[in-house]
C-alpha cells in the first residue's frame, strides 16, 4: 500500500527553485533513506510532505487516515514542565481517558451506579486497553532505557536543557506517539554509540514506515531498505541499503557515461559526413549532395540525446606531514579532573604510540572533550600528567569551532592567518569549496559544514604530525565525509579522535578507548573487535547474574579491597534476588486483575519502579566485579 506519493513536485523560496520535479513513492513498511548534499531539499521535502511549506507545483498524496510523524528540532513546552511531562504528553489523549476512568469509578464507589455511567465506564476501558492504555510506563521505561535518560534527568526542566538534549527528548516523545509515518531529520545528532544501536534495532522492529534524513552511513546501512537521492532539484530512487546504493549509483554513472560518450560518437561520425557532403557538393556543385548533408543535420537534431553527466569535483587537498623523532606521541599518566563535585576522570593513564588510530568513545558527558582540552592544553587536570613525545607537532578539531574575529570575511581571515596574497588565499580556499561570492561570507553566517572545512582548510596549511579530532565528521555532508576520510588515510601520523559516527570509527580506528564512570578500558583493535568484546561481556554478564541467583557466592582469600567488593556484590545480588521474585509476584497479580484498571495501573506502577532499581543494581554489581 502506498502511504506517500509526490508527483512532479516543485518548491520555489524567492526566485531559487529548490525542487524541480521530485516524484517517489513510499509504501508501507518501508525504511527509505533521504539523501543528498546539503542545501539540496532534503529538509524541505518533509516539509512539503507536512504542510508546513506548501509546494509550489505537483500533487502530494498521504494514505487516508495515515498518522504522520516529524521529528521536531524545535519545541515549546510550558515553562514548568519537566523532561517527564515532555514525554508523557506523548499520551495526552490516553491519559485523558485515565482520567475520566478514575473519576468514574469513584462514581461508582460512592454508589452512583447508573447505567449510563457503567456504559461509558465500559466503552472506555475497552478503548484504553485496545490501544495500549496499561503500558505507558513499560513503553516509557524502554524509551528512557534506550535513549539512556537517567531518573535525574527526567525531572529537569526541558526548557532549561541544550539543543541537542531537547532534540534527544523529542526524539523519544515522537517514538512513544508511534505514529504510521515516521519522518526523522538526523536522528542520529546527540545520540552515543549505545544509543545509536538501540536505536537501529528499535526502527529495525517498528511497524511502520520511516523516512530518514541522515548523513549517518553506518546507521543507514543498518536501518534502510531504499534510498532517495534528491540531485539537481529532482529525486533517484535505489532499491537497497546504503551499500547497495554506493555500488548501483557508481554503476549508473558509469553506464550513463557510456550512453553519453556513445551518442556524442554517433553525433560526430554524421556531423563529419554531413560537412563532407556539403564539401562534395560545393566541388561538384551538386544540390542532392547538400540535401543529402541537410537530411543528415535534420537527424542529428532529432536524436534523443543524452546529457553529459556532471562528475562532482573532488575536494583535493592534503595534510602536510612531518616526521616523528619519537615512538611515543602521547603518554597520560594518573589524570584527575572533577567539576562541581563530580569526578570525570579518574586517574586516566594510556599512551598513544607513532602512527597510531585511536578512536576515544564514551556516552555523553562521560569527559572526552574534557580530557582532548587538557591533552591540547586548554584545560588543566587536579592531578596527574600529560606528555607529548619529541617533536610531536599536533592539530586540534574542536567540536565547538569559534574563529577570533568573527566578522571577518572568509577572505580576510585567511589572508591574515597565513599571511597570503588575494590571489593565493582563492587557490587555496577554492579548494576546499570556497569559490566566488563564497570567500566574501562573514565567518559568523558560515554553517556547521562550512565552519568544518574552513578549519580543516587551516590545519591542512601547517606541518603535523599529530591530528586530535574532536567529532570530525559532524555538519559534514557524506561527500564531504567521504574527502576527509580520504585527506586521512593518506596522513602518516598519528590521530587520536573523538566520534559517534561509526562508519569512520571502523574506516580508522585501530584501537578504542572506552571512557565509562571516569576511567578507561582499552580494545587492542578495531570497532568491531569492540562491538564483539562487549557483546561476550554483556552475554557473561547475563550468565553470571543468572547463576549468582541461583548458587551461594564462593569467597576464596581476597585482599582487603576485594574482600569489600565481594561483599557489597553478595549484598547487591540479594536485592536483585528479592527484586527479582517481588517483580514475578507482581505480574501473577495483575494476570489475576487484568479487568481492574485502577489496580492494574498502581501494579504496572510498582514493576515500572522494580525494574528501574533491578538495572541500576546490575550496573552497581558490574562496577564492583571490576574492582
Amino acid at each position: 500500500m502506498i502511504e506517500i506519493a509526490l508527483r512532479e513536485v516543485e518548491k520555489y523560496y524567492g526566485s531559487n527553485q529548490v525542487l524541480k520535479g521530485v516524484s517517489f513513492e513510499v509504501k508501507t513498511g518501508d525504511r527509505l533513506g533521504l539523501l543528498g548534499k546539503n542545501g539540496a531539499g532534503k529538509t524541505t521535502v518533509f516539509r512539503v510532505i507536512t504542510g508546513t511549506d506548501p509546494c509550489d507545483a505537483g500533487v502530494i498524496s498521504i494514505r487516508k487516515g495515515a498518522h504522520l510523524g516529524m521529528l521536531e528540532q524545535y519545541a515549546e513546552f510550558p515553562a514548568s514542565w519537566s523532561v517527564s511531562d515532555v514525554l508523557y504528553s506523548a499520551y495526552d489523549d490516553l491519559l485523558e481517558i485515565k482520567q475520566r476512568l478514575t473519576q468514574l469509578e469513584r462514581l461508582l464507589a460512592c454508589g452512583n451506579d447508573s447505567e449510563k455511567h457503567m456504559n461509558e465506564y465500559g466503552t472506555l476501558q475497552q478503548l484504553f486497553e485496545a490501544r495500549q492504555g496499561y503500558f505507558i510506563e513499560q513503553n516509557i521505561a524502554k524509551i528512557c532505557t534506550g535513549l539512556a535518560f537517567p531518573p535525574a534527568f527526567l525531572q529537569q526542566e526541558f526548557n532549561l536543557l541544550s539543543g541537542g538534549e531537547q532534540t534527544k527528548v523529542m526524539l523519544g516523545r515522537l517514538l512513544l506517539k508511534s505514529p504510521d509515518i515516521l519522518l526523522l531529520d538526523e536522528p542520529t545528532n546527540h545520540l552515543d554509540v549505545d544509543s545509536l544501536e538501540w536505536l537501529e534495532e528499535y526502527l529495525g522492529e517498528y511497524r511502520g514506515t520511516v523516512l530518514i534524513i541522515s548523513h549517518d552511513r553506518y546507521f543507514l546501512n543498518k536501518v534502510v531498505t531504499g534510498v532517495v537521492e534528491i540531485i539537481d532539484g529532482k529525486a533517484e530512487l535505489y532499491q537497497g541499503n546504503y551499500a547497495y546504493y554506493v555500488a548501483e549509483k557508481e554503476a549508473r554513472q558509469q553506464r550513463h557515461l557510456e550512453k553519453y560518450e556513445q551518442v556524442q560518437k554517433k553525433i560526430q561520425q554524421l556531423e563529419a559526413a554531413a560537412k563532407r557532403l556539403h564539401e562534395w557538393g560545393k566541388q561538384a556543385d551538386n544540390p542532392q549532395m547538400h540535401r543529402q548533408a541537410f537530411s543528415i543535420e535534420k537527424r542529428i537534431e532529432r536524436m534523443e540525446k543524452t546529457e553529459k553527466p556532471q562528475l562532482e569535483k573532488q575536494l583535493n587537498a592534503r595534510f602536510i606531514h612531518q616526521r616523528f623523532s619519537s615512538e611515543e606521541t602521547i603518554v597520560v599518566k594518573n589524570l584527575t579532573k572533577s567539576y562541581d563535585g563530580r569526578v570525570i576522570l579518574d586517574g586516566i593513564r594510556f599512551s598513544l604510540r607513532k602512527g597510531e588510530r585511536t578512536a576515544l568513545l564514551g556516552d555523553n558527558g562521560s569527559g572526552k572533550s574534557t580530557l582532548l582540552k587538557i591533552i591540547t592544553g586548554e584545560a588543566a587536570p587536579d592531578r596527574g600528567e600529560i606528555k607529548l613525545g619529541a617533536s610531536v607537532s599536533y592539530g586540534h578539531l574542536p567540536q565547538v569551532i569559534t574563529f577570533d574575529n568573527e566578522e571577518q570575511s572568509v577572505l580576510e581571515m585567511i589572508r591574515m592567518t597565513l599571511a597570503v596574497t588575494e590571489a593565493e588565499a582563492r587557490r587555496i580556499l577554492a579548494r576546499f569549496r570556497f569559490k566566488r561570492e563564497d570567500v566574501y561570507k562573514r565567518l559568523d553566517s558560515l554553517s556547521g559544514g562550512e565552519r568544518s572545512r574552513l578549519y580543516l582548510c587551516l590545519l591542512m596549511q601547517k606541518q603535523l604530525n599529530l591530528l586530535i579530532l574532536d567529532e570530525p565528521t559532524n555538519h559534514l555532508d557524506i561527500e564531504s565525509r567521504e574527502w576527509l576520510e580520504a585527506a586521512l588515510s593518506e596522513f602518516s601520523g598519528s590521530i587520536f579522535f573523538v566520534s559517534h559516527d561509526r562508519y569512520f570509527i571502523d574506516k580508522f580506528a585501530a584501537r578504542v578507548l572506552k571512557l565509562q564512570n571516569g576511567t578507561l578500558a582499552d580494545y587492542a583493535g578495531g570497532y568491531e573487535f569492540f562491538r564483539q568484546k562487549r557483546k561476550e561481556a554483556a552475554a557473561s554478564l547475563i550468565s553470571r547474574q543468572s547463576a549468582s541467583l541461583t548458587r551461594p557466592v564462593a569467597k576464596p582469600l581476597r585482599s582487603a579491597v576485594k574482600e569489600k567488593a565481594a561483599a557489597t556484590r553478595e549484598t547487591v545480588e540479594n536485592e536483585i534476588q528479592e527484586l527479582e521474585i517481588r517483580r514475578g509476584e507482581l505480574e501473577l497479580e495483575m494476570s489475576l486483575r487484568n479487568n481492574n484498571y485502577a489496580a492494574l495501573d498502581e501494579l504496572f506502577h510498582q514493576k515500572a519502579v522494580i525494574e528501574e532499581k533491578i538495572a541500576q543494581l546490575y550496573q552497581v554489581w558490574l562496577e564492583q566485579c571490576d574492582s
